[in-house]
């Protein structure tokens, strides 16, 4: 399965944001932590019955924002047998129907 790229996600104009909304709208729950850098969200468990835990910056401006956008779009879409491309439609999908309501 192809990779996602960084780059990639720079041209699609992903967020931070747009992607902490849909790993809450596709079921994986936000966790707490002390840290005000970093969100947290833990998903289904692994095989050994471990959470799978995904790790995002706060906002778009920390400088590893589009590596671990990547990561995340990447490993959502490992975790749900598609591939990223689908994922990242999805996203920008959401992001245009958003941008819709927002404007009317």
């Amino acid at each position: 399965m192809l990779e996602i790229s960084p780059q990639l996600l720079r041209e699609a104009k992903l967020s931070v944001n747009d992607m902490a909304t849909y790993l809450t709208e596709h079921g994986w729950q936000k966790v707490a932590n002390q840290n005000p850098r970093v969100m947290i969200f833990q998903g289904i468990n692994d095989d050994l019955g471990n959470p799978i835990v995904l790790t995002l910056p706060r906002n778009d401006s920390f400088g590893d924002a589009l590596r671990r956008l990547s990561e995340a779009v990447n490993l959502v879409a490992f975790l749900e047998d598609r591939s990223p491309e689908s994922v990242l439609v999805d996203l920008r999908d959401r992001e245009s129907s958003n941008q819709l309501s927002i404007d009317n």
